[in-house]
């Protein structure tokens, strides 16, 4: 079945809430003229597939695609010289995305009825690795090196063997996986590719490959092998790399959010002439109950952190600030988020909740209705290590909330304006740098103990968010880069 556009993802819509997840079905849903395809990318068959929203009726192809499922494949005695030569450019060039080798990859597949996951498995695939390993990483163990390698290669060979539906347009909405599966569609069937990037993906990356101890670490000097432990961080973060540049590539246009995040992609490669800005919008109407004047001289003052309770949201941050605030006048502090993403985290905020002793006056909510809770919040607090263009900001000004953030993705210009009309608005709460609590709490205060300048960055928000960040806008903006790509014009 043909569709007009196929959107592309990586473990979020359906099954996941959040912002990325809600923004898609948005979009969905707020473009009913267009038929859907929704292809989500997981790990593999035993990830969670709840689904928690009600998917519209035009998303008419569903499809699921594991990475790291087993896969059988019957085994190719050798690789043909014409995919060796690209194969070896591929691994030693900077261009590496726009090396010849997808395209000889392709040619092979579909003259010798090959799948690509079996060409790992070709004789000439173990001496090519082995070359490899001659070549770039005799310093560290083989068998580490070959587990590696299967790794990093094996998803992306899987992806060359999935048969997506038929669009006009594919849509990513990331790079990584999703636009590397979107490039390979486009590259095969001609059509057009439009990429939206919510989070720099290549960053986000980068943080968890810093973050992670999954990755293997090199033994210490005096064992067998010795090499700086960062051997195998610095492999997977050039594949991301690579998988980024071969999307912005293969896109025919690149939504950027925000200029922020427009620079950060230019600056991982991205062509400048294709990007356009669009930024995220709400439904004001939704949160209009919500709307309302705050008062708090008889009661304690309200804050909440909309988010999941994962690192990169920074609840701990959160939570010392909210404990340096509570000495100075009442708090009640409520994180409204999803609980179960990552359990270990969790219990480690409930445990600094306890040794800070503020477990009295904190509330993990778990997954809400947004709408509901915020109106019964005095100030949004966000303290992420990395965003884009955080929906929690703008559902905050829409019930009338100001917002304290951290310094990155988009947020200081959100929350301070742009240049012109955007900036004489008037800054809709403050901006802190990343992991400090004592500036967190600071803002905290000073909100609490002057209901006057509250009111002000509340309105400003509002202001800010009527006149910039309208759902309307999006959909309009979606429905003319759908068109341009697909030659087709749509109406609302």
């Amino acid at each position: 079945m043909s569709v007009d556009v196929c959107l592309v993802v990586e473990g979020a819509y359906p099954y996941i809430t959040g912002g990325v997840a809600n923004w898609t079905h948005q979009l969905v849903t707020g473009l009913p003229e267009v038929r859907f395809a929704l292809c989500v990318i997981m790990p593999d068959a035993s990830f969670a597939r709840e689904e928690r929203y009600v998917v519209p009726k035009n998303v008419v192809v569903r499809q699921n695609v594991y990475l790291f499922d087993e896969m059988k494949a019957a085994p190719v005695k050798n690789l043909p010289a014409e995919v060796l030569e690209p194969l070896h450019r591929f691994h030693g060039e900077p261009a590496a995305s726009r090396c010849p080798f997808f395209g000889r990859i392709d040619y092979l597949l579909q003259t010798a009825r090959q799948t690509a996951f079996s060409l790992l498995s070709a004789r000439s695939s173990w001496d090519f690795l082995v070359r490899m390993y001659g070549e770039r990483g005799r310093q560290v163990s083989f068998l580490d090196y070959y587990w590696s390698w299967r790794s990093t290669h094996g998803p992306v060979f899987r992806l060359l063997d999935v048969p997506l539906p038929k669009a006009k347009v594919y849509h990513p909405l990331s790079t990584g996986y999703a636009g590397c599966l979107a490039a390979i569609a486009k590259n095969r069937l001609g059509a057009g590719m439009l990429l939206t990037e919510h989070g720099i993906y290549t960053r986000e990356r980068a943080i968890e490959i810093a973050q992670a101890d999954w990755i293997y670490r090199e033994p210490q000097e005096g064992s067998a092998y010795v090499q700086d432990d960062a051997f195998f961080k610095t492999w997977w973060r050039h594949q991301y790399d690579f998988l980024g540049r071969l999307a912005y590539d293969a896109a025919d246009r690149i939504v950027a959010l925000n200029d922020v995040n427009r620079q950060y992609q230019v600056d991982a490669g991205a062509n400048p002439r294709k990007l356009v800005n669009v930024p995220n919008g709400i439904d004001l109407a939704r949160f209009e109950s919500a709307r309302k004047p705050r008062a708090w001289r008889d009661r304690p003052f309200r804050v909440g952190l909309v988010g999941r309770v994962v690192p990169i949201k920074d609840v701990k941050t959160f939570l010392r600030a909210v404990q340096l605030a509570s000495l100075e006048r009442p708090i009640e502090a409520f994180v409204l988020g999803p609980t179960d993403e990552d359990p270990d985290y969790y219990y480690e905020c409930q445990e600094l909740a306890r040794t800070l002793g503020i477990q009295r006056f904190v509330t993990f909510t778990g997954k809400v209705n947004v709408e509901q809770w915020l109106g019964d919040l005095d100030l949004n607090v966000l303290t992420s290590i990395s965003e884009s263009q955080p929906f929690a900001i703008l559902e905050g000004w829409a019930a009338g909330l100001p917002s304290v953030s951290t310094d990155v993705g988009a947020c200081r210009e959100m929350i301070e304006g742009r240049e012109g009309e955007d900036a004489l608005l008037g800054p809709a709460g403050f901006v802190c740098p990343v992991a400090t609590p004592q500036a967190v709490a600071e803002a905290i205060v000073t909100l609490a103990e002057d209901p006057d300048r509250h009111r002000a960055m509340a309105e400003a928000g509002y202001a800010r968010l009527s006149r910039f960040y309208r759902l309307d806008q999006v959909f309009s903006a979606y429905r003319a880069l759908y068109g341009e790509l697909a030659r087709t014009r749509w109406s609302a």
